[in-house]
């Protein structure tokens, strides 16, 4: 795995940034054991080309057991995971927005539900801390209401037009980091 730079002094706790000497395989086995249970078609949950250019968070019980991850996906000369599907989206939102990041490959077990929360607060951190503008992600649509809600989420594409091997649909929402600085701002 590859490090990238980044700045991380903002981690909520009890998350973790996983560095040269973490366990990268308990990550990507709770990966695929979460996912598995949502998208069958996917396979790919373990490392993928997106790694090497994400700031990986995870948490962990009292025994070391992996218990949540997810990633922040920094815009680079990959791109984002976005762009495999709705490229010209994401691009739109480069033009007018700057700098973005994607937050994906979420994987909460049930002992570390309620732990969404520090996640979205550490994404907002960690995007204010390294100059992002927007976060973007794909969601089921089922959610929107949560995330407009809980982050004031812009709804850019109601159906991407992917479903991940399920019948769901999926859309694309966009976090403006500035318009929500009163919310998430450290007293």
């Amino acid at each position: 795995m590859n490090i990238i730079n980044y700045q991380y002094t903002c981690i909520s706790q009890p998350l973790k940034v996983v560095h040269e000497g973490t366990d990268l395989a308990k990550i990507w086995q709770l990966r695929q054991s979460e996912y598995g249970k949502y998208y069958p078609t996917m396979h790919d949950a373990a490392n993928d080309a997106y790694d090497d250019y994400s700031c990986i968070l995870y948490s962990e019980d009292e025994t070391g057991d992996i218990t949540s991850t997810g990633r922040l996906v920094l815009d680079s000369e990959r791109g984002l995971p976005a762009d495999e599907i709705i490229h010209e989206e994401i691009n739109l939102l480069r033009r007018h927005r700057g700098r973005i990041a994607e937050p994906s490959r979420f994987a909460i077990s049930n002992s570390a539900r309620g732990i969404l929360p520090t996640y979205l607060r550490t994404y907002y951190q960690l995007a204010r801390e390294n100059s992002i503008n927007s976060l973007i992600f794909i969601t089921r649509d089922k959610n929107i209401g949560f995330y407009r809600r809980a982050l004031s989420a812009n709804l850019i594409r109601k159906d991407v037009g992917y479903h991940y091997g399920t019948d769901y649909c999926f859309s694309l929402l966009e976090w403006e980091i500035k318009a929500n600085d009163p919310i998430y701002s450290p007293a």
